[in-house]
């Protein structure tokens, strides 16, 4: 009988967490509407900011003076590197986590064997204590981005990226940071409601496009009005924000759809688990049944002899 018993705790117990992860996959899937909405809106303004900041940068050698804005600028010497780390706030996602954190530490340690110093910066909860947990030090962490609050972060971040590239004074900071040579930008990528891709890009300096091959047709240039140097200085931090406000968009969509589809697979390895322990159960209740019976009709043969 004790093991009747604990056979039934263990199917309440999972029947339990089955309804946890039931309720947590509906809620994802509520939440995941909206949050794959926005990313997807996003994503317009962001590719076609770019196409017009990496026109600007292509054509900046024709603007007046040598350094025509400072987040172009291809630095060296400092022998740091700057990586925004990109996670949630919380768990119960599978890999959605582990994959961007690896993808990141993967790319502090090439630098690291390059002789470069990674300055880190994370945003939210779970890369910061996986970096704590590999002995990375973290210069400023931020918790993870929500919708409501995900403009203002964006801007918080995108201003201590551009105070580590572009120091107020030599090697001066107000922020802080020390500066460094270039400033790369690690999170997930939403592709679909399934896949969610980690990616590690550059973000500073803005790099020019790749040239075209000499066979391919050269489109007319375009007029800028005013010069491009005056457009670069007004649209190159706006396109930096922007560009994190995209990562931080396709995070949050990608968190939501990893919990929908890590809760899906919990909640039907818990009705696998509960039909087996239930199999388990009946079997066990048979063969107590039998023996009491077997009891019963060896007691009633002796009582007869």
């Amino acid at each position: 009988m004790a093991n009747l018993k604990e056979t039934r705790g263990r199917i309440a117990a999972v029947k339990n967490t089955r309804k946890i992860t039931s309720a947590m996959s509906r809620i994802a899937a509520a939440r995941l509407v909206k949050a794959q909405q926005a990313a997807m809106a996003a994503r317009p303004y962001g590719e076609r900011l770019e196409e017009v900041v990496r026109a600007l940068v292509g054509n900046a050698a024709e603007c007046e003076g040598e350094a025509v804005h400072p987040l172009l600028t291809q630095r060296s010497g400092t022998g740091r590197v700057g990586v925004v780390l990109l996670t949630a706030d919380r768990g119960l996602a599978g890999g959605f986590n582990a994959n961007v954190n690896r993808a990141g530490l993967q790319f502090i340690r090439r630098e690291r064997g390059g002789g470069r110093e990674a300055i880190v910066i994370a945003v939210g909860k779970k890369g910061r204590s996986f970096l704590g947990a590999v002995q990375q030090p973290i210069a400023r962490f931020h918790e993870a981005p929500t919708l409501v609050n995900l403009v203002e972060r964006a801007k918080e971040v995108a201003a201590e990226v551009m105070a580590m590239f572009e120091p107020a004074a030599e090697g001066a900071d107000p922020t802080g940071l020390p500066p460094v040579d270039t400033v790369y930008l690690a999170y997930n990528y939403f592709r679909s409601v399934l896949t969610q891709e980690p990616r590690v890009v550059q973000i500073l300096p803005v790099r020019a496009p790749e040239p075209t091959s000499p066979d391919a047709s050269v489109p007319v240039p375009p007029l800028f009005e005013p010069d491009r140097a005056s457009l670069l200085g007004h649209l190159l931090p706006i396109a930096l924000e922007a560009q994190l406000q995209q990562a931080m968009f396709n995070s949050i969509a990608g968190e939501i759809a990893a919990r929908r589809s890590a809760m899906d697979s919990a909640t039907d390895n818990a009705t696998e688990l509960i039909s087996e322990l239930t199999l388990k159960y009946n079997r066990e209740r048979q063969a107590a049944i039998t023996r009491e019976l077997m009891e019963i009709i060896g007691g009633a043969e002796a009582l007869k002899g």
